[in-house]
């Protein structure tokens, strides 16, 4: 496979449920792996798409990013998948968050009273130029992400990613999204994150595809369907399908926005 050849779009989940729905989107792809994940490059409305996995959690999902980056020309990243989202905030199972900041859950002091913000340490993840990056990545100042919410305001949408008023419709809205090592085990701990960060939603690998991407320079965004309330660990009670089905719908849109 010739590596240098440009590709437009690489939509990354970390496991294969999150990557599998997007695979129809995709016409005549190869398929590879990258450090043991495995990848499908294909085409999409004249666009060429890179999909696979990360790998789940932090560092996985830092690894494999970086490997494509490094191997590939990619024009923009887009980190998909489920997430929780905390009983307090705005989003319910089903619904789609498209993150505005990605927050760091893990970085910072850890003290008596709580969680001091990582600046408190004096050593930005990242810089780039004259702006200093410490436990937050805004996702929301490219250009795409501008004809994205003009597009596609926040509001109610159907399985098809168009506006609907109906029975099968979603929830899009745009805000924070927290990312931890580990998850809320329980509504208690749930709720002093809420507190704390105030995010919609918690997943496991956005603020590492995004710091990925800031130190390499590419454009990320990312996007997260809704399977479960953060702290329930009672899988019966989640809603996988439905959150990819309704994540892909919204990404899909993202594909024909130019």
């Amino acid at each position: 496979m010739d590596d240098s050849r440009k590709i437009h779009f690489a939509i990354l989940g970390a496991v294969e449920g999150e990557s599998r729905p997007f695979l129809p989107l995709l016409s005549s792809s190869e398929t590879f792996q990258v450090r043991g994940e495995m990848f499908y490059l294909g085409d999409h409305d004249g666009c060429s798409v890179l999909l696979g996995t990360t790998g789940i959690g932090k560092v996985n999902a830092a690894v494999t990013t970086a490997a494509l980056l490094e191997r590939f020309s990619i024009s923009e990243v887009f980190n998909i998948g489920c997430a929780g989202a905390y009983a307090q905030g705005p989003l319910r199972i089903g619904d789609v968050l498209v993150t505005r900041q990605a927050l760091c859950g893990d970085e910072g002091v850890l003290v008596e009273g709580g969680v001091l913000p990582s600046e408190a340490l004096g050593f930005p993840l990242v810089v780039l130029g004259q702006e200093a990056f410490f436990d937050a990545f805004p996702l929301d100042r490219s250009a795409r992400f501008s004809k994205i919410l003009q597009e596609m305001p926040a509001g109610f949408y159907g399985p098809d990613g168009r506006p609907s008023s109906g029975e099968q419709h979603f929830q899009l809205l745009y805000g924070p999204s927290l990312t931890v090592g580990m998850v809320s085990g329980d509504a208690e701990v749930a709720h002093r994150r809420f507190s704390r960060y105030e995010a919609f939603a918690e997943n496991m690998e956005g603020s590492a595809v995004a710091q990925t991407c800031f130190r390499y320079g590419i454009p990320v965004m990312e996007c997260r369907g809704i399977s479960n309330v953060v702290g329930d660990r009672d899988k019966r009670n989640w809603r996988l399908d439905a959150a990819m089905l309704h994540c892909r719908a919204v990404v899909q849109k993202w594909l024909e926005i130019r």
